[in-house]
């Protein structure tokens, strides 16, 4: 099987993506920070978990609408940083708000404040990593998808762990003003960060004609449904992610099972996330040597046998070793799912269908998140981790139906867009390294129709 992009390991990323990609990763450090620091603020100021609950949920309930909405917006902007530098502005703004006005007004005033936030923050996922084909020159796309999943992990490490040092200290008003000032201050480093406007073409092909906003929302759906490979896979993250919303639920509850406090389960949670992120490095190596679908395949079911290890385990410590274990297996499944999508989707639907798909996957794990309460009364903690083991399984089943590699039309218009793009940067770039034309751009069309 062909790797997605150049086996050439000395690929770098060159300025622009290494700007473009610690952009994208303190961007989402302060969105994984802010839920912490506003439930902190918010239970402290109010004593009511339950609305400070709904704060949180309201940050991610816009994305629904707003993700493929966003997403359209990216594809036909030139003017791409605007967007971005308001989403940090924003995000700064609301998070100010609800430290300024928690227990002094009513619940509805906060999840207004958290609503809005919410409505462009598709651009920390979706938007960042729709950037990065445009930036990184083809044989380095690899190593980029690698490291664009892991900033994901880092996020997940660094943000509570920020608020938590800085709560401890200065108490959780202090945790949260700090939150909001570097989600201001990453509007420098939007500043600094490329933003290609326009994707390259292949030589003789006319730009294509933009219709209005509702047309192109729509098309780019049709566009995530109609190939098969990018639909199955879309099918397969978000079904993955309903079932990880259980986790953070769970995995206290487990630790409480097996004699700890429920802290332990955050301890857990950090086991896989830290796993993840060294999964999320190797990806680069897994990527060069099986498909994306084959990876994505692979990570699923081995999160899945590790979750059910896990659920199963008679000691705290054993879940533990087994959950950084899930990490490391579920680390590549993000690179490879931006890898079928670079090869499947032509870049002036790129943004669009990473923004849509990354807003069902944030969705599904709140709606996990959500039948948790439901769940918790009828079954045990380890029942409960054996059902998002099973989860994961049942997730990896549409990438399994015949067929998703078959042969491709030549006519496919990811593959030439994605060939022109890579002429494009060795135009730029000076003689390509032999062997690294059709596959140096990241293509393997024979998956994607």
């Amino acid at each position: 099987m062909k790797p997605v992009t150049s086996p050439d390991p000395a690929a770098g990323l060159g300025r622009p993506g290494a700007v473009l990609l610690t952009s994208a990763t303190v961007s989402r450090l302060t969105d994984q920070a802010a839920g912490i620091a506003v439930v902190l603020v918010v239970i402290a100021r109010t004593h009511d978990p339950r609305l400070a609950g709904l704060v949180v949920a309201a940050f991610t309930v816009p994305t629904l609408v707003s993700g493929p909405v966003l997403g359209a917006c990216l594809d036909r902007l030139r003017a791409k940083r605007v967007l971005f530098a308001g989403n940090q502005l924003l995000l700064a703004a609301a998070l100010t708000g609800i430290l300024l006005l928690a227990g002094h007004t009513t619940g509805l005033v906060l999840i207004g404040l958290g609503l809005s936030a919410g409505l462009t923050a598709p651009v920390l996922t979706g938007g960042f990593s729709s950037l990065v084909p445009l930036v990184v020159p083809p044989p380095a796309l690899r190593r980029a998808n690698a490291l664009d999943a892991a900033s994901y992990n880092v996020a997940g490490l660094g943000g509570p762990a920020l608020v938590a040092v800085i709560a401890g200290a200065a108490g959780a008003p202090a945790a949260l003003s700090a939150v909001a000032a570097i989600a201001a201050g990453g509007g420098g480093l939007i500043l600094a960060a490329p933003m290609p406007t326009a994707p390259a073409l292949p030589p003789g092909a006319a730009p294509r004609r933009a219709g209005t906003l509702r047309a192109e929302v729509a098309d780019g759906l049709r566009l995530l449904r109609a190939m098969p490979l990018l639909r199955s896979t879309t099918i397969a993250t978000t079904a993955s992610q309903l079932t990880q919303g259980l986790l953070p639920v769970t995995l206290p509850l487990l630790a409480i099972r097996l004699g700890r406090t429920a802290s332990g389960g955050g301890w857990l949670l950090t086991a896989i996330s830290a796993g993840g992120l060294a999964g999320a490095l190797a990806s680069e190596r897994l990527l060069g040597r099986r498909t994306p679908r084959a990876v994505l395949i692979a990570s699923l079911g081995a999160f899945g046998g590790c979750l059910a290890v896990a659920a199963l385990a008679p000691d705290f410590w054993l879940a533990f070793c087994v959950s950084v274990l899930a990490g490391i297996a579920e680390g590549p499944s993000l690179a490879a799912t931006l890898a079928v999508r670079q090869q499947c989707v032509p870049p002036d639907r790129y943004a669009q269908t990473v923004a849509t798909a990354a807003s069902l996957k944030t969705g599904s794990y709140a709606l996990g998140a959500a039948a948790t309460g439901l769940l918790v009364d009828a079954l045990t903690a380890r029942q409960l981790l054996l059902a998002v083991a099973a989860g994961q399984l049942l997730a990896a089943c549409p990438l399994l139906r015949p067929g998703l590699a078959a042969p491709a039309a030549s006519g496919d218009g990811a593959a030439r867009h994605r060939a022109a793009r890579g002429r494009a940067f060795q135009r730029s770039a000076g003689p390509a390294p032999a062997g690294s034309s059709r596959e140096a751009a990241g293509v393997e069309g024979s998956a994607c129709e």
